[in-house]
């Protein structure tokens, strides 16, 4: 049903969790909308061709340092927004620029035209109507992630690839009941969805489709946009380019209040960690077993993080700091101001069949490298394997291991770590602060499992009622120690607690008093 909407001059849209975002200046212009603007086509654009029909507009993040330098002295650098994404917006149109490939596309809204000068200059690699109609071709798990958060699902109509990998409960359900097409995978065989031969064949049924391809996709394919979130250099720069998909269909405004959001609670956690971990409070903390605590006689007063797993025919992966582009374990460590162990230069080696761009150690190199770590996270579902490979005896050399400190990655799922968890850097952050014990004790780890105690996680069935239901992590948000505590140190062993209850919410009431609580066991 169509409304009338009037635009008024001078609209401000308010600020997302801390994302600046724009005020726009527009002319009073009567278009049809279908509840809000972007949800169909416009109407009499011709009467006004000056005005701005984006009133929310994508602004890039302001990212933050974790501290002046990190473990390793100055080298921690990360990028202070979005590098590789830009979206510029011209009162009709809006033209996303994908930095990493160097391709533009326009987009122009539903109902007016793109401006010939620009569809003449032969600048953009696409021009397309928004909000999109045609539907979406998956190419990556990692694509779905931003989907299910803007609840696109129903947008996707197809898949390319074996679909085995894909953990959503929604787009499984989907697949099997024939709605999204199995691009050269394997659904033919099993009967499940219909199947495509090619791209191309599928393109050939839905001409109108978008295929959306990976960074080293080409982007001079037939109807491809290139996503290349993952070559940015941090955590919060990859999540951002849910503006990408959302400038598909007029959802700016919803991508900035969820990457907001997000951000808002990846820098909470590593404040509450710089809090613990450097305040004259953290140096008195004695360790218990309910609050996971740093253990007394570490270095420094703060764990060792071993970051490792295994490749058969290879050897260990380890991290490698500071590589921030692949390696987001090194920016969640300086975020929590935990030491992660990373590999000495001209330690293991790089095989020229791979490019010489990955570095595996020998059993005997990663013993030496990490048999003193506290703590270590295993990125792999093939813990059993390589255990069962390299025997008990091997691995009781470990301290983590003796100390059951080990974890691996499928709290949520088996193969949920390279699809929903890019829909949780922030949790995963807070993870990795919580088994280091610089946290506020009260974050259950979601995504790292301890291998000795808890359960492989089993991802929630669809509710196929509401396919388009956005995905919301099923966690609290952090609060701020330092701020919901006010806690001050007033000398050796005295600690000031000022009674501000009052003015927090009930929620945060209550989760001060847990908080308080964890203090008080404390000392």
């Amino acid at each position: 049903m169509f409304t009338k909407l009037a635009i008024a001059a001078a609209i401000v849209t308010q600020p997302a969790f801390g994302i600046e975002t724009n005020t726009v200046d527009t002319n009073t212009l009567l278009i049809d909308v279908e509840d809000a603007i972007g949800d169909t086509c416009i109407k009499d654009f011709n009467t006004n061709p000056t005005a701005d029909l984006f009133p929310t507009k994508w602004s890039s993040p302001s990212i933050k340092t974790y501290g002046d330098v990190d473990l390793y002295g100055a080298k921690f650098e990360p990028s202070v927004t979005t590098e590789l994404l830009d979206i510029t917006y011209h009162n009709n149109y809006k033209i996303i620029h994908n930095k990493f490939v160097n391709a533009t596309y326009l987009l122009y809204q539903c109902g007016t035209e793109p401006p010939v000068e620009e569809v003449e200059s032969g600048n953009h690699k696409l021009i397309l109507e928004v909000p999109h109609k045609g539907g979406l071709l998956l190419t990556s798990t990692v694509q779905i992630p931003a989907i299910e958060l803007l609840g696109l699902r129903s947008e996707v109509k197809a898949y390319v690839g074996n679909t085995k990998w894909i953990s959503s409960p929604c787009l499984n359900h989907m697949l099997d009941e024939g709605e999204i097409i199995n691009v050269d995978g394997d659904r033919d065989d099993v009967g499940h969805s219909e199947s495509a031969s090619s791209v191309e064949a599928f393109l050939a049924a839905y001409p109108d489709a978008l295929v959306l391809g990976g960074p080293y996709d080409n982007p001079d394919a037939a109807n491809t946009m290139v996503i290349a979130g993952s070559q940015e250099n941090t955590n919060v720069g990859q999540f951002d380019w849910i503006a990408f998909y959302a400038a598909l269909y007029n959802k700016e405004d919803m991508s900035n209040r969820i990457a907001g959001s997000a951000q808002q609670n990846y820098d909470c956690a590593s404040e509450n960690s710089y809090f613990l971990s450097t305040s004259p409070i953290q140096r008195k903390l004695k360790a218990t077993t309910s609050t996971r605590r740093v253990a007394e006689g570490e270095e420094d007063g703060r764990p060792t993080l071993l970051w490792a797993s295994w490749f058969s025919g290879y050897g260990w992966s380890v991290a490698s700091c500071p590589t921030y582009q692949s390696d987001t374990e090194c920016e969640w460590a300086a975020a929590c101001n935990i030491k992660i162990l990373s590999r000495p230069e001209g330690v293991g080696n790089a095989p020229e069949s791979l490019g010489g761009r990955y570095w595996y150690l020998s059993d005997e190199e990663f013993l030496e490298f990490g048999k003193d770590a506290d703590r270590w996270v295993y990125k792999s579902q093939h813990w059993l394997k390589v255990f069962e490979e390299k025997g008990e005896e091997y691995f009781q050399q470990f301290k983590a291991y003796r100390n059951q400190q080990v974890y691996d990655t499928q709290g949520v799922s088996p193969n949920s770590w390279y699809e929903q968890r890019l829909a949780e850097y922030y949790v995963v952050g807070m993870d990795v602060c919580a088994i280091m014990g610089v946290d506020d004790g009260l974050h259950k780890s979601r995504w790292l499992r301890n291998i000795f105690s808890d359960p492989i996680g089993v991802m929630p069935e669809c509710n196929v009622a509401e396919i388009d239901e956005p995905y919301v992590a099923p966690v609290s948000e952090c609060v701020p120690i330092a701020a919901k505590l006010n806690v001050a140190s007033k000398g050796e062993g005295e600690v000031n607690v000022k009674d501000n209850a009052g003015a927090v919410s009930a929620v945060q009431g209550l989760t001060l008093i847990a908080s308080l609580a964890v203090v008080a066991s404390l000392w």
